[in-house]
């Protein structure tokens, strides 16, 4: 899920910055509609990177961090709006969730550990318990 949150965040990220360069080069129409776009894979990468910051077991947790994570942002994000130009707030955005997506995605994956194989009758290494 860690790739696919990163994949979306970085394909929403530079669609944030095209539709800046867009608006500013006198295609404002078509920046708005690139940045409608942009919108709908940053929803999901935000709403996965909330989903990421708990176990597991929690489903419900998940889902209500997830949603927080994505509510806490959307509400940051207009108030900076509001005192700057939206678009520039959005280029912003959108050049710092492509770097971290970047980050995430050139990481390297952990290595996998192989099993203890133990023969019957033996016990586990530093085991104690009799």
């Amino acid at each position: 899920m860690r790739i696919g949150a990163a994949l979306a965040g970085l394909v929403g990220g530079l669609a944030w910055i095209v539709a800046f360069v867009l608006d500013k080069t006198d295609h404002a129409g078509l920046g708005d509609s690139v940045a409608g776009l942009g919108l709908v894979p940053l929803t999901v990468a935000t709403l996965a990177a909330g989903a990421g910051l708990v176990s597991r077991s929690a489903t419900w947790l998940r889902v209500i961090v997830a949603v927080c994570l994505a509510l806490l942002v959307w509400s940051v994000l207009q108030v900076l709006s509001d005192g700057v130009d939206e678009r520039l707030v959005q280029a912003a955005a959108g050049l710092a969730v492509v770097a971290i997506a970047g980050a995430v995605l050139s990481r390297r994956p952990r290595p996998v550990q192989e099993p203890v194989v133990q023969s019957p009758g033996h016990r586990a290494r530093r085991s104690h318990v009799r």
